[in-house]
């Protein structure tokens, strides 16, 4: 490389950490003339950056495509399977290109709600050194999932991809590539409807969510009436949908996007109220999407805008109420059906029963399922509710005898009791209390960068303690829990919303430490760092 381009280079991470430190010294050893390629690795602590790959441009590697990659073939077009029952294992084989066991990077499987579960599927798989990872992915049926890279240096950064399909005994394999994040990491893709995932990421850019609500506000403010309104949004809504048929996707690709335009056109007509206060003007004329402070306030006044007659309300689905209609991630998150569309519960009678065995999952459902039981008809819908039944019976009883684990032992005492009810049990220590949730993913990074800082420690008058609430669902909760050393608390919804409320805390994960006398003496909404932590720790056990 040649010095002036590795002084370049080293002026560009002075100037830029010193605007963001105000004050920055870098010391380097000389690097050899003939360097033709460098990483600048400045650290993995918080505020820590990496520069991978740093070259002269005439020494830029092309990315070499493994053999058994080269020429893939893919099927001339594919349709979506019709979304049975058919309880199984999903499994995801990546092999990313360009990638250093430095980068420390992880895959992550996100985006979807599971059948027989109210939390989000969030879960991260680490690569192997040489680029590779195997996730395997427990689902009940065919399933549009989001997947992405987590970067363990970066916590707070997901580069999240589009959506791919996958399903139960079927494999999935992902050549990526390492990129800055300004081209597409995706090489090809083989296995499980291969074509329609290759599409999926070309129709990224075309038909992105956020792109077409930022469309859709800027031609609904300019309408004058209620009429031109519905109008307006029945014309982008057609638009979107010809637009999807009229491309060379898959005719699988083309049920999916046309399935999430449809949702989007029922939130914004059936909500336009909510959907539209989130759009607002700012003071200076210009437009602020997403973010309103005001926004109860504009809801009331934006309820007018677009009041739907009873004729307009029982919108007919086209496109969500199909058997493969569960595979789309729209299907999942769009609101309860039959609110919308009247004869939805007899057009497709399964579709409406996967949709409540969703909604059953939910702790306040616990003693009703057996009546929903009685009068279902879907079997298949039905074998979900008994398989979750006798699931959640069996590992009650295994937590219940788990030492260091207590579930179900403290539902007994009242909200307003319970926090002091477990700190009695901690007298003369000092503790941590973690107030987190599995899927919360700042909560697990905490957990990962606190552990080396617990072993240090161990030997401490220190007891760490974690509050997790009834969204964490059980099993998750059991296995997470086994690489977390401490005492677990698995709450009621009133103890853990009270004890929320007492720290006065919107958010999770949010800690709490107690000294040897048993007073607070640190309280902190977010993961504050572990130099923070330990120094607090150290004079709290004192």
């Amino acid at each position: 490389m040649k010095k002036q381009a590795i002084l370049t280079i080293l002026l560009a991470f002075i100037a830029m950490a010193g605007q963001a430190q105000n004050q920055l010294a870098l010391h380097f050893k000389p690097v050899p003339l003939d360097t033709k390629e460098m990483d600048f690795l400045e650290g993995y602590s918080d505020g820590a950056f990496t520069f991978w790959n740093i070259c002269d441009s005439k020494y830029k590697k092309e990315v070499v495509i493994p053999d058994e990659w080269k020429n893939v073939q893919y099927a001339k077009d594919e349709t979506l399977p019709d979304a049975t029952i058919n309880k199984g294992v999903a499994t995801i084989k990546v092999k990313l290109l360009g990638y250093k066991p430095e980068m420390k990077k992880e895959f992550m499987v996100h985006g979807f709600t599971p059948l027989c579960s109210k939390s989000r599927f969030e879960k991260e798989f680490p690569f192997a050194d040489d680029g590779t990872v195997t996730a395997e992915i427990p689902l009940w049926l065919p399933r549009q999932v989001r997947i992405g890279i987590w970067d363990i240096t970066y916590p707070n950064e997901i580069k999240a991809f589009p959506t791919i399909l996958i399903a139960p005994g079927q494999e999935t394999e992902i050549l990526m590539k390492v990129t800055d994040g300004q081209e597409c990491p995706f090489v090809a893709f083989k296995g499980y409807l291969a074509k329609t995932n290759m599409d999926m990421q070309k129709a990224y850019d075309a038909f992105t969510t956020y792109k077409d609500d930022e469309k859709t506000y800027l031609k609904v403010r300019e309408c004058k009436t209620k009429e031109e309104r519905l109008q307006c949004l029945t014309d982008i809504f057609n638009q979107r949908v010809a637009d999807v048929k009229a491309s060379n996707y898959t005719t699988a690709t083309k049920d999916l996007l046309c399935m999430e335009a449809e949702s989007h056109f029922v939130e914004w007509t059936h909500n336009f109220a909510g959907t539209y206060s989130h759009y607002v003007m700012s003071p200076d004329g210009t437009v602020r999407s997403w973010g309103n402070d005001n926004y109860l306030e504009d809801c009331e006044k934006n309820r007018e805008l677009l009041l739907l007659s009873e004729e307009e309300i029982a919108y007919t689905y086209k496109y969500l109420y199909e058997p493969k209609s569960p595979c789309s991630l729209a299907f999942w998150e769009s609101e309860l059906m039959s609110y919308y569309d009247m004869d939805a519960a007899k057009k497709n009678v399964h579709n409406n029963e996967l949709k409540l065995v969703q909604t059953l999952m939910g702790d306040e459902y616990k003693g009703l399922l057996n009546n929903f039981l009685e009068i279902m008809k879907c079997e298949d819908c039905k074998n979900v509710i008994r398989e979750y039944q006798a699931e959640q019976q069996r590992l009650a009883q295994e937590l219940g005898s788990t030492e260091h684990v207590f579930y179900q032992k403290y539902d007994d005492v009242a909200p307003e009791n319970i926090l002091q009810t477990i700190l009695d049990k901690y007298k003369g220590k000092a503790v941590l209390i973690d107030i987190w949730a599995t899927w919360c993913g700042p909560c697990r990074q905490g957990h990962r960068l606190m552990a080396p800082m617990k072993q240090e420690l161990k030997d401490k008058n220190i007891q760490f303690v974690y509050f997790s609430p009834p969204s964490s669902p059980l099993a998750t909760w059991q296995e997470m829990i086994k690489e977390i050393d401490g005492d677990h608390y698995y709450l009621t919804d009133e103890q853990y919303r009270y004890i929320l409320d007492k720290y006065e805390s919107d958010g999770i994960p949010t800690y709490a430490i107690y000294n040897t006398k048993g007073e607070q003496t640190f309280k902190n909404i977010g993961f504050p760092g572990n130099d923070v932590i330990r120094k607090e720790l150290e004079a709290a056990s004192k």
